[in-house]
């Protein structure tokens, strides 16, 4: 259903089916995308940032490799991370209950803010301060960035879709290293850090003109919480759409069919209860992973690589480029193989690559440990980074989406905690071959829960099919709705 067809509206539920089932796309779907999970752009661009000037803020603010406190590095790594945590668990209820336009413009000012704060920080109270609201900002900017673009997809594409953002985040990170190298050429030296972050706000100003001028909220959520003649209009405006509004039993019955926004516990209750386990284990694993590896990549090429920042930055920014092109095979692969099997390839290889270096780091050629973590960064955004994430905002039906979203990043950031903290307090203490095979456990973890707990959300209706058993065996692409680009 295309164009300027007619379609009736009764019930909130209508607009649900239409938007699922396939049969209408926006007018521009990949627009959507772009404004949607931009920001995801933004944050995998300020962590490629970081990962690069740990060395040089380490310096520039004395800072230990130790310890709890403002002149700590494993501290100041995890900041970002616990405000992620805070604005996860905020950002999830607002979603649901202000709209997904209004999260996505009040996020990206305080991200624009915060990044150009972070750039420019004298001491590292300042630091800390800057980069908390910064992880506040992407903490309830993701949860309704993914709802966002989920309710604009079908159930054929929701998958694809979603995962989308684990492209943008990994392609983010390779433009940040190899934009940077320009400005060490200029003579920038030790401030390169603060470049490196302070350019992190083009893209996000960009964004920011982006959704001002084109996001329009999600006629699902509007649908829910705003009423029919709402969600007709955007269907109107976006989808191209005649939209007629008839109401079952008039107002006061459209009142009866909207939903006030879930809490928290609603994700522990009964049919989500199994679903949230497996995404909370999904999300600390790959993050553990994450954090400890990819963030501090730099960190694991200067010491194969000592005093060559040009080599440094090149070969970060081609890991993230393979990671990039791992990521691209996750959302060609979503719906075909479902979420849960692209975790079981990623987790494997990923742990497979992180023993190998462990057991043999000292033994390999720089060459194969830059090969080997290459491999690490394609498995991990083909199978491991966002499948838990993506299952956190494609398992819970519209009126509790957001606040799955915001649970998801919320205790995804446990994960990064884990992980951001652990690798320099490890590597300082124990050094690179012990601290690489202590991560080993977090894949291995990851691979049990998705044998125990055998859950895919891909081609499954959850608005209409929430109670059914989420411990049974899932087949992938069951009752899936007619294949469209939206």
């Amino acid at each position: 259903m295309t164009g300027n067809a007619a379609v009736v509206l009764r019930k909130p539920d209508d607009v649900l089916r239409l938007i699922d089932s396939g049969r209408i796309r926006p007018k521009n779907p990949v627009l959507v995308k772009i404004v949607a999970l931009g920001s995801i752009f933004v944050d995998g661009w300020d962590l490629s940032s970081f990962g690069l000037g740990t060395v040089q803020i380490t310096s520039e603010f004395n800072l230990t490799n130790s310890g709890i406190s403002l002149h700590s590095l494993p501290f100041i790594s995890t900041v970002i991370l616990i405000g992620a945590m805070v604005g996860g668990l905020f950002g999830g209820y607002l979603t649901d209950r202000v709209g997904r336009t209004k999260m996505l413009m009040i996020t990206l000012f305080l991200l624009v803010g915060a990044t150009v704060l972070s750039a420019t920080a004298p001491n590292p109270e300042l630091f800390c301060l800057w980069r908390f609201l910064m992880g506040v900002g992407v903490g309830l900017d993701v949860p309704v960035a993914l709802a966002f673009v989920a309710e604009y997809s079908a159930i054929s594409n929701k998958g694809r879709n979603v995962t989308m953002a684990q492209v943008m985040s990994t392609s983010a990170a390779a433009v940040a290293f190899f934009a940077i190298i320009p400005f060490h050429f200029m003579g920038i030296g030790d401030q390169l850090w603060r470049w490196s972050i302070g350019l992190g706000a083009v893209p996000a100003l960009i964004v920011l003109v982006l959704r001002f001028i084109y996001t329009a909220e999600s006629p699902m959520w509007a649908a829910k919480y705003e009423g029919l003649d709402k969600a007709a209009e955007i269907l109107r405006k976006n989808y191209g759409l005649e939209v007629t509004v008839e109401e079952d039993g008039g107002r006061a019955a459209q009142q009866k069919e909207r939903f006030r926004p879930g809490s928290l516990l609603a994700l522990f209750r009964s049919p989500y209860t199994a679903r949230t386990v497996l995404v909370s284990i999904l999300v600390v694993c790959q993050a553990a992973q994450y954090y400890a590896i990819s963030l501090y990549t730099p960190k694991i090429f200067d010491e194969l690589f000592p005093g060559d920042i040009i080599v440094v930055l090149v070969l970060s920014g081609a890991v993230n480029v393979i990671g990039a092109i791992g990521a691209l095979g996750c959302v060609a692969g979503t719906q075909r193989l479902g979420l849960r099997r692209l975790g079981l390839i990623g987790f494997s290889i990923t742990a497979g690559c992180l023993a190998i270096i462990s057991g043999a780091f000292h033994l390999l050629a720089a060459s194969i440990s830059v090969i080997l973590i290459a491999l690490f960064s394609a498995a991990h955004n083909f199978g491991a980074g966002y499948v838990g994430t993506a299952m956190g905002t494609l398992s819970y039906p519209t009126a509790i989406r957001g606040i799955g979203g915001g649970y998801t990043q919320a205790i995804t950031r446990v994960g990064g905690i884990i992980g951001a903290f652990a690798f320099p307090v490890l590597l300082d203490a124990q050094g690179m071959r012990f601290t690489i095979g202590a991560i080993v456990l977090a894949p291995l973890v990851a691979i049990a829960a998705l044998l125990l707990i055998r859950w895919d959300p891909v081609g499954k209706d959850v608005e209409e099919h929430g109670d059914e058993d989420t411990t049974a065996p899932t087949t992938v692409g069951a009752d899936r709705a007619p294949t469209n680009s939206n």
